[in-house]
């Protein structure tokens, strides 16, 4: 049945008393079939009319009707429920005659239709069968990709702020990440951070994000780092693409196919140089890696490092030994150093050299003891095995070196957050008095010896501002406490005991991250176990580069624990 049983129009302003239906100007009531109606497109993408709520829904129709009118536009000759999406199917499965239908007229573009759509449908359906929280962040992106801002958004679907409206509509563009939203799985937060590697195809990201349930948010930073540094990498490899060399996504290691130049020698026995691997590049490889080098800060150049004269570190005034540069005059910068790799070292006009033939070769068999030149032989190849594998060793204790450096600086971003939180209390956390006071009575320098302002500053949100003028000596830190004295003025006696301890924390982090990124070294030094071990209490999760700096880890064990698989995995 598809005619209309009762209409009511309104060309004018509706009456505001009576007995009639009341409808605004331009709105059609109306009692029609529920199968006379078209359920467009909503917020709500799926029904299930198994669940226990939707067979509620069909039992009240049942026993009393649709009691709120279904909103609807005319679309030619199409009635579009815009609102009832739910009544309108539990009606029909509750076998009504009729349904109340208030009919407005549509917007006159279509964009302006689909935004008042999407604003309408989850104002509405929040206040029914909720939405589920993928579904309203899909609404969030569908506006957002109308044009409509994300002040407009977040006011009209009642988020708290912009930048959560803005992570909706981030988490909304992966359905991967809304049905893991919806299995509470993921937060929000989370979500949009799987959204942003589905996006651009990242497949081994998303299985190692989901499969990340008690350290996502370390798992998450690293990916970025690398990410930032794969792209990095690959737009440093150009020149040497241009040049006919393979750019390597990934350092080659021992017992690949790939043998290091360094390793080789050529045809002749001659060392390969640059001219060597250049004459053959499409028959090398490259890869790219980040080194920290000395530079002069006047000038940029970068200098070696027996160039310096180090006993210049701790005294501006002391005068270098000639030919040395001082300490104060000296800066680091990270350049991308490449090494040089073959697979096919007969195209390359290379062969390896005689340590790493030593090392390829079998071992000797049994010599006999009377031919001394097969015992000399022997011997040699023993030596050249033995050089070949302490070689490699170096190269394991580099690459292990990287990879902690490359884990403390996604670490370091994860622990600010959580220090960040951590101290937003307005009181101090249990235990955190005595704590101060052990700490200062073992360390009453603290507070002095790093930039503990700076990061003070830092990690509760205060801006320093920049010089307008010339400075000397430490402004940042003469700057930073500019800007803490109004926040430490306004104050309470408990607040501002938190910022105390913040202090403090702030001093530990100038002392680890402060000062570069190889923090993870110096267990033994600085009581970092003192500060990591108060955020454990606290709730903090140590990731395996700080149990090395904590010292409950070895390198070894942080390495092994930073490479090894995922135990879970995304089916779990």
């Amino acid at each position: 049945m598809t005619a209309s049983i009762e209409t009511t129009t309104a060309a004018t302003e509706a009456p505001t008393t009576g007995t009639t239906p009341v409808v605004g100007a331009g709105e059609e009531y109306a009692r029609l079939h529920p199968t006379a109606l078209e359920v467009g497109p909503n917020v709500r993408d799926e029904v299930d009319t198994e669940s226990a709520k939707f067979r509620a829904v069909v039992a009240s129709i049942i026993e009393l009707g649709v009691l709120v009118p279904i909103l609807a536009r005319r679309d030619g000759d199409l009635v579009v429920v815009i609102d009832g999406q739910v009544r309108t199917l539990a009606a029909i499965e509750a076998g009504v005659e009729s349904v109340p239908v208030l009919i407005r007229t549509a917007a006159s573009k279509a964009k302006d239709r689909e935004i008042e759509r999407l604003t309408k449908q989850v104002n509405t359906n929040d206040c029914r069968i909720a939405l589920t929280d993928g579904q309203r962040t899909k609404a969030v992106t569908d506006m957002l990709d109308l044009g409509v801002s994300v002040t407009k958004i977040a006011k009209a679907l009642h988020y708290d702020n912009r930048e959560t409206a803005k992570t909706a509509g981030t988490a909304g563009r992966s359905q991967t990440a809304r049905a893991a939203l919806d299995a509470g799985q993921l937060t929000l937060d989370q979500a949009a951070i799987v959204a942003e590697f589905d996006a651009e195809g990242d497949a081994a990201a998303v299985e190692k994000l989901l499969g990340a349930r008690y350290d996502f948010r370390w798992t998450a930073q690293r990916l970025l780092n690398d990410r930032a540094e794969r792209k990095a990498r690959a737009e440093a490899g150009i020149p040497y693409a241009e040049r006919g060399f393979t750019l390597l996504e990934e350092e080659p290691a021992y017992g690949d196919p790939y043998l290091r130049a360094d390793d080789l020698v050529t045809a002749d026995g001659g060392p390969v140089t640059d001219a060597v691997i250049d004459g053959a590049a499409g028959h090398w490889a490259v890869w790219l890696s980040k080194e920290e080098r000395y530079t002069l800060t006047a000038t940029g150049e970068i200098i070696e490092e027996d160039s310096i004269d180090w006993d210049t570190e701790d005294d501006l005034s002391a005068e270098p030994e000639a030919g040395l540069h001082h300490h104060k005059d000296i800066g680091t910068v990270e350049v991308w150093v490449p090494e040089y790799f073959t697979a096919d070292p007969d195209a390359a006009g290379v062969k390896p050299g005689p340590i790493l033939a030593a090392a390829l070769a079998a071992p000797a068999g049994d010599v006999d003891p009377a031919d001394a030149e097969a015992v000399a032989q022997a011997a040699e190849q023993k030596r050249l095995a033995a050089e070949a594998a302490a070689k490699e060793a170096e190269r394991a204790v580099r690459r292990r070196t990287k990879a902690l450096n490359v884990a403390s600086l996604a670490a370091t971003v994860v622990r600010k957050e959580f220090l960040s939180k951590f101290l937003t209390g307005k009181t101090l956390p249990k235990g955190a008095a005595k704590w101060i006071t052990d700490t200062l009575v073992e360390e009453p320098g603290l507070l002095t010896q790093n930039k503990a302002s700076q990061y003070l500053a830092e990690l509760l949100g205060v801006t320093v501002a920049e010089p307008t003028t010339t400075v000397y000596g430490d402004w940042k830190e003469r700057a930073a406490r500019d800007a803490l004295a109004p926040v430490i003025d306004k104050a309470n006696d408990t607040r501002a005991q938190v910022i105390l301890l913040a202090q403090i924390l702030a001093a530990y982090e100038a002392r680890m991250s402060g000062t570069g990124k190889d923090w993870w070294k110096r267990s033994g030094y600085g009581n970092q176990d003192n500060y990591l071990d108060l955020l454990v209490e606290h709730g903090y999760d140590l990731t395996p580069v700080e149990q090395v700096a904590a010292g409950t880890l070895t390198p070894e064990q942080g390495y092994a624990a930073l490479t090894a698989p995922s135990e879970e995995s995304i089916t779990d």
